[in-house]
């Protein structure tokens, strides 16, 4: 937090200022003996919470001027982080930007406060003030009287010394996205993070939440060009091969698209890695689901190629991944399978299907009735699932 500096003539003052222009991270002198030293300590040394604020008042009233000023709201930034006070420590974060707004700790810390009280909204503007520190300290040019080249190294390396703050903060934005309650918050914290970190290795992910949230709101042409967005930023997003790949079979259109997007899916599933935060039963449903899905996409390519058969074939493997994972997707699937059955003339196999189709309350189902009338099948029995 403090460092001491002791005299050591003007060649060392010198290259102490040379090296504080490479820097990301400011730090505030403190002379060894002096009275802010001694302060600083008892500050430091005090182990009851009531006492260090007192403590912390204390400085504030006795130095708190200049740059100690900024030292004296890190202290209380400090603390309200131990204490878990987070609206405290987000105000006196705030008060040190307003002091120094290249101030990149406090943004760091200020971030954390944010998302600790789930001010999502607040947490996208504490990024974009981060974003604007890093862009400042990148125009930076080397001060006279320096080496360049020793300098750039110096800048350079400052900067990729903060590579997991940078992504620690990146990595709250991603949380606040997938946490945002509605569909049109989701999509917009999604579009807001790619448009702040193009480079960041989350941003095809977030563009792919933002399609998710466009496609709960029926927003099917924005949907389309979110996900399209995601696979130029990562071509191998498995959640947006899907999307698309089940989003153009269904409607019939782009079906090399389509069936290349559900096969490059199934491949990529086969081999992905569980994220961490999710235990391996999750995971196992998960992979289970998305493969349906791509499966499920494949025979409806198949369809609209008249390939009869091997849509038959895609669909019948999708039925036990979707199964016990999602009621709509099953569903669909079943009444998929039902009517290529009805297609090929094979009436026990399409009343089976869209039989059991029509025992889910779904859309799905009255589609499944009415072709079981034009097959001539009696209409299924009610189930606990109407």
């Amino acid at each position: 937090m403090r460092k001491v500096f002791l005299s050591l003539g003007m060649f060392f003052a010198l290259a102490a200022v040379s090296a504080a222009h490479a820097q990301l991270i400011r730090t505030t002198p403190v002379h060894a003996g002096s009275p802010e030293e001694k302060a600083l300590d008892e500050i430091s040394n005090a182990t009851d919470p009531t006492q260090k604020l007192a403590l912390i008042d204390k400085f504030t009233a006795d130095f708190g001027q200049g740059d100690m000023a900024i030292m004296a709201n890190e202290l209380y930034v400090s603390y309200y982080s131990d204490t878990k006070n987070y609206a405290k420590m987000a105000e006196y974060a705030q008060k040190i930007l307003a002091l120094d707004p290249d101030n990149f700790n406090a943004t760091i810390h200020l971030a954390r406060a944010e998302s600790e009280l789930g001010n999502t909204a607040a947490l996208f503007d504490t990024s974009e003030k981060l974003n604007a520190i890093i862009a400042r300290y990148k125009a930076q040019t080397p001060p006279p009287n320096s080496i360049p080249d020793a300098w750039k190294a110096r800048h350079d390396q400052a900067l990729a010394d903060q590579h997991d703050q940078i992504q620690y903060v990146q990595t709250l934005l991603v949380n606040g996205v997938y946490k945002a309650q509605s569909p049109a918050d989701r999509a917009a914290f999604g579009e807001r993070f790619v448009a702040d970190f193009p480079d960041s290795p989350y941003a095809s992910t977030c563009e792919s939440l933002a399609a998710s949230a466009y496609q709960q709101m029926q927003d099917f042409p924005k949907m389309i060009a979110a996900d399209e967005k995601a696979l130029t930023l990562d071509p191998n997003n498995i959640d947006a091969l899907i999307l698309l790949a089940d989003s153009y079979s269904s409607e019939g259109k782009e079906l090399d698209k389509a069936e290349a997007d559900s096969k490059k899916a199934i491949s990529l599933l086969s081999s992905a890695k569980k994220p961490d935060n999710l235990t391996d039963d999750q995971w196992q449903k998960q992979v289970a689901l998305q493969t349906g899905i791509a499966w499920s996409a494949e025979g409806q390519v198949l369809i609209n190629r008249d390939n009869l058969e091997g849509a038959v074939a895609a669909f019948q493997k999708a039925n036990p991944l979707l199964k016990d994972n999602n009621t709509f997707l099953y569903a669909r699937n079943l009444y998929r399978l039902g009517f290529t059955y009805a297609r090929l003339k094979k009436v026990p196999e399409a009343t089976t299907a869209l039989k059991e189709a029509a025992t889910f309350d779904t859309p799905f189902k009255a589609l499944a009735q009415q072709t079981l009338q034009q097959l001539g099948a009696p209409a299924p029995r009610r189930t606990s699932h109407d």
